[in-house]
């Protein structure tokens, strides 16, 4: 591209013809601009030469704008004004009126558990905006990354699995402990506890994530050269739930999923023998996302709903 192209032309000279057209004084004009008149003057100079045209023109003791400036008068102005807007305005955000599109992947038992409490109402919020829900998949780090991910909510557990970098933007939601359930009036369970020889022994539903070598609790098991009797593996803390529910099979998921079984009268739920690490949830964003105040609506909203629900502090 040549040197005299227009789309090359320096910000600092449409200012300096901006305040000339104002002031019609070089003087007047680097006061406004807080430059020296000899900059004025000398970028006045570039300017003529630019455009084929002396622009201003003396006058007496004052500079007069030839037409081709005077033309160029309103539609500097507005362009100068717009570029202003551009660079200091923030974009505003409305959730009534927004009609963008909002993203979040996260585990399946939070998809099911927890959501459904907490959507309608940023749904009602955003009316005319889209929410689009999906669980957490392998290429998380590039889906976040490309913008075609808004917000992955993930556990402890799923982050090295999934390779998350710790570049990206994130922060913790909540910390959710282990519970072990059974159908209800599982022998069992029926003190209120379960010894740690009738937990290694009985029959038990895994769940494991895919990519995982194996589930936290047999990785706890295993630090302590332990290991129980797995009879089923499972993707899903809430299919384990049902399979629980309908046979003499225990499994060790997370409280939020055991407490909507045990408020149906399906599940009993008891604090598990072994000592396990919370599940952690972790609320996962791409950093070029993060000042954008849409996408921050979203993810403040989304922690906000979330964090209060009861995640198992009570004991057993």
């Amino acid at each position: 591209m040549s040197a005299d192209s227009p789309t090359d032309i320096d910000l600092r000279l449409l200012r300096v013809l901006d305040a000339l057209l104002e002031t019609n004084s070089v003087k007047q004009a680097a006061a406004l601009l807080d430059v020296t008149p000899s900059a004025v003057s000398h970028s006045l100079a570039e300017l003529r030469q630019r455009t084929s045209d002396p622009l201003l023109v003396r006058n007496g003791p004052r500079l007069r704008p030839t037409p081709r400036a005077e033309a160029m008068r309103p539609l500097l102005r507005a362009g100068l004004t717009d570029l202003y807007r551009l660079i200091a305005d923030p974009v505003e955000f409305t959730p009534a009126t927004s009609t963008r599109r909002f993203s979040l992947a996260a585990p399946e038992h939070i998809v099911v558990g927890q959501l459904p409490d907490v959507l309608p109402d940023l749904i009602a919020e955003a009316p005319k905006a889209r929410f689009e829900i999906s669980s957490v998949l392998a290429p998380l780090p590039e889906l976040l990354d490309s913008g075609s991910l808004d917000l992955a909510l993930t556990t402890l557990y799923a982050d090295e699995t999934l390779k998350l970098e710790s570049a990206m933007m994130r922060s913790q939601l909540f910390a959710e402990r282990f519970v072990c359930i059974g159908r209800r009036g599982h022998p069992l369970l029926a003190r209120g506890c379960i010894e740690l020889a009738a937990f290694l022994g009985a029959p038990q539903i895994s769940i494991r994530m895919p990519g995982a070598r194996t589930s936290p609790t047999d990785t706890a098991l295993e630090n302590e050269g332990l290991a129980r009797h797995v009879a089923l593996t499972l993707g899903s803390a809430h299919a384990a739930a049902q399979y629980v529910g309908n046979s003499d099979l225990l499994a060790m998921v997370p409280y939020s999923v055991a407490a909507r079984g045990e408020a149906l009268g399906r599940l009993t739920c008891v604090a598990p023998p072994i000592k396990l690490p919370p599940v952690t949830g972790m609320l996962w964003w791409s950093n070029r996302l993060h000042s954008d105040p849409a996408h921050r609506w979203w993810r403040e909203k989304l922690g906000r709903l979330l964090q209060p629900i009861n995640y198992g502090d009570r004991s057993n």
